[in-house]
């Protein structure tokens, strides 16, 4: 019952909401604007990197990544509404660190994790923001990768181009 109360959207908006007043949740610059090439070929520009700070030592980081397009709204409507959902992400258990991409060329979004473990992945992908964002995004263009042991700087840091 604790975990689940835990991982309840409130209790993670009010988490998310703490952590930025205190400072240990932060937007960076590290990646903004920069491009990077995925597995399967797409580019995506770097929009917004957010973390918890400090980033905490990990022994089994897990990355997960998402791709896809999103039903409604323009690239810059989507960029403003992103923000609502980052405040549930950020406060949900395990969160370490997240960067926010676009294909400007085809309308694919790309979403890139960093989990404190495969648990807490698994997690949020029973969770109420995992599935709102399926919610809004275009039959069939889900994508999804999971890597383990691999930070999320060290993936983009390989995956620049």
């Amino acid at each position: 019952m604790a975990n689940k109360l835990r991982r309840s959207p409130p209790v993670c908006l009010w988490i998310s909401s703490f952590m930025v007043i205190v400072g240990k949740l932060r937007l960076s610059e590290k990646f903004v604007g920069r491009k990077i090439k995925m597995q399967d070929g797409q580019e995506f520009t770097l929009f917004r990197h957010i973390t918890r700070y400090p980033v905490p030592q990990i022994n089994n980081p897990r990355v997960f990544a998402v791709s896809f397009r999103f039903a409604r709204l323009s690239h810059n409507a989507n960029k403003i509404a992103s923000i609502v959902p980052m405040l549930f992400i950020t406060g949900f258990p395990g969160f370490v660190t997240k960067i926010y991409g676009v294909n400007e060329s085809n309308g694919y979004w790309l979403g890139m994790y960093q989990w404190r473990s495969k648990q807490d992945l698994e997690a949020y992908k029973k969770s109420f923001v995992f599935r709102m964002m399926n919610g809004r995004a275009l039959n069939g263009t889900l994508n999804f990768l999971e890597l383990e042991n691999q930070t999320l700087v060290d993936c983009v840091k390989d995956s620049l181009i």
